[in-house]
């Protein structure tokens, strides 16, 4: 029987808790079931006794308005110009002046993910200083007035104290213990920054590009609901322990100087976790140390994977008259042409996501262009597939930008794109959904294209044609078959779908998992790719091997029903850097159905005028 993989079920687990975990519904944190519960605060909690509340949002948001009695204590005043801890020193003397002792009872607030973690940067500093009676409040500043609060003005300060130290020293690490620790089974570090971030975009002035080697990505942005209280504890849970964070192992967190990451060591204290700490230093000092021992990874073609941000400043480039610099890892003039591409089936009568919204200039694209339409929607052939492509407004050197509300619809037009011959690509993480997350204005104006002459090569390494999956399922010592279809389209019990009528997989397939958007599997809840580096592990464990830098030990071929789902797993190879990868754009329809046009005899078919007969290939049903 097939067996799924350990991590597969971890992956699958945290699909469903964390889409049940973001939603707008809150919990008392007193019912969160945290094992450290204590140290997450409740409105209630203001109003205690001896209760010192600090705000740690910048001085112009708290003299704007703030908690009634709150002191100001901004993180930044306690770092250097680094953004490092100050020294105990100096921590102890301005904490003094501020009012504190090591025995203050203190509950922290901020406005949650608008301060990158500001809250978790002064609890941590504290529990490192000693203090042993912090905070946080659970929904910060947002959630506090959308309840309807009412702010106050009024500057507040305390009477000069003597701050005594005793410091932690577990709270902190430095680089040359994370890196005396990597290879130890029992240590993890977690990187809490941004996917861009992540897979080599360097945003803030780091040294190098990527992640510390070995690191696993839980972003600070999804510690939250929607109403900026976190997570409940069994959706934290399996957010962490999914991705090996468990507390019998030493924990470490970075991001870019310690803020984010400070964040998750208190959320790590709040699970119980007994060994954490914040690396403070973070990226700014790991990516400018020794790279022959500071090791860093980044994704192979990062460059192609662009965040809303990008898109924005592309477009502020290329207006008429504009001095705004050109975004990063795009080297063209002011003139070159670009468009973007919304994508979803349909015209543009079909098209309401698109009509209702979307990235200013976008141009509205229909998955039908590039395929032979009912019953098969089978890839065109090359030459009417250039002749739609120019149709389109697209030529070979045109920049592309696509992005749909489903990823697998952007990731095909990708495919077809790049196969099709065009040279520069970019796929935008997170879609129009990321676009309006980051507060960017949408257009409604229906864009359309101006046609032109495509003037470019098909790339026929990127394809697998049904006469190539014939010629080589059989060999499995040098061909890897990933089917990427849901497990019962696998097994045979469904074909998947409803104009479809075999049922079955091809011989020597292995199931590669779900690559459907539905199945949280390849993608994360926020309509984001998954990280690249926990794909990998997964394609490992299932036999998807590489010991050679850009080569799978076999040749993958990439198959689903119709070249959908495959189209965004190849781009995920391709991103990593492979080059031994095709995508079977035909898939199981194009592998297991012979379609004959016949509007008399064929009526009564799932697909009227067209019916449908076994293609005669070998097929496998079952586990």
């Amino acid at each position: 029987m097939f067996q799924k993989s350990r991590l597969l079920i971890g992956l699958m687990c945290f699909a469903l808790l964390a889409a049940a975990g973001c939603n707008d519904s809150s919990s008392s944190p007193k019912t969160k079931s945290y094992p450290n519960s204590e140290l997450l605060a409740e409105e209630l909690d203001l109003a205690g006794s001896g209760v010192v509340i600090l705000d740690a949002r910048s001085a112009d948001a708290y003299n704007a308005g703030h908690i009634p009695g709150a002191l100001s204590m901004p993180w930044q005043q306690f770092s250097d110009s680094n953004l490092n801890l100050k020294s105990v020193s100096e921590l102890e003397t301005q904490l003094g002046d501020l009012g504190l002792t090591r025995d203050t009872r203190m509950i922290i607030y901020d406005n949650t993910t608008a301060s990158w973690g500001a809250s978790g940067r002064l609890f941590w500093m504290f529990e490192y200083l000693g203090c042993t009676n912090v905070r946080i409040l659970d929904g910060g500043w947002d959630k506090w007035v959308a309840d309807g609060n009412q702010p106050e003005t009024v500057i507040h300060n305390r009477p000069v104290a003597t701050f005594t130290a005793q410091t932690s020293t577990g709270a902190i690490t430095n680089k040359e213990h994370i890196d005396s620790r990597l290879s130890d089974a029992d240590f993890v570090v977690i990187d809490t920054r941004t996917d861009a971030e992540f897979i080599g975009w360097t945003l803030y002035g780091e040294e190098r590009g990527g992640h510390i080697t070995g690191a696993v990505q839980i972003p600070y942005e999804w510690y939250f609901k929607t109403d900026k209280t976190i997570l409940d504890y069994a959706d934290m849970k399996v957010l962490f322990e999914s991705r090996g964070v468990t507390k019998d192992k030493e924990v470490t967190a970075y991001c870019t100087a310690g803020i984010r990451s400070a964040y998750a060591y208190f959320l790590c204290r709040l699970m119980g976790y007994e060994r954490a700490s914040n690396y403070d230093a973070s990226i700014w000092d790991w990516a400018a140390a020794n790279p022959a021992i500071y090791a860093m990874e980044s994704l192979a073609r990062f460059d192609k994977v662009v965040s809303p941000a990008w898109v924005k400043q592309l477009r502020e480039y290329h207006k008429p008259g504009s001095d705004t610099d050109a975004p990063p890892e795009y080297s063209y003039d002011r003139d070159h042409k670009y468009i973007i591409f919304e994508t979803q089936w349909g015209t543009i009568d079909d098209a309401t996501a698109y009509k209702a919204g979307h990235i200013p200039g976008a141009i509205h694209s229909n998955s039908d262009n590039y395929e032979n339409n009912y019953p098969r929607w089978f890839l065109l052939p090359d030459d009417q597939l250039h002749e739609a492509m120019g149709g389109m407004g697209i030529t070979k050197d045109t920049t592309v930008i696509v992005y749909s509300d489903s990823p697998i619809f952007a990731a095909r037009l990708w495919w077809i794109l790049m196969y099709g011959g065009v040279e520069d690509v970019r796929f935008v993480n997170g879609g129009y959904e990321g676009w309006i997350a980051a507060g960017f204005a949408k257009e409604t104006t229906i864009n359309a294209p101006v046609p032109t002459v495509f003037d470019g090569e098909v790339n026929p390494d990127y394809i697998a044609t049904t006469d190539d999956v014939f010629a080589s399922y059989v060999n499995t010592s040098s061909v890897f078959l990933a089917d990427v279809r849901s497990y019962d389209e696998y097994i045979g019990k469904i074909s998947g779908y409803s104009y479809v009528a075999q049922k079955g997989r091809i011989p020597n397939a292995v199931w590669a998992y779900d690559a459907d958007d539905a199945s949280g599997v390849y993608g994360d809840s926020d309509g984001t790719l998954r990280s690249y580096t926990e794909i990998r592990v997964f394609w490992s464990s299932i036999g998807m091997t590489s010991t050679s830098p850009g080569q799978f030990d076999r040749d993958v071929i990439f198959y689903c029903g119709s070249g959908y789902r495959s189209a965004l797993t190849y781009m995920y190879a391709w991103l990593m850097g492979f080059e031994n990868i095709r995508n079977y754009s035909d898939g199981w329809e194009g592998w297991s159905t012979t379609y004959t046009e016949d509007a008399v005899n064929c009526q009564d078919s799932i697909t009227p005028g067209w019916c449908q007969d076994p293609s005669g290939r070998p097929v496998v049903v079952g586990e």
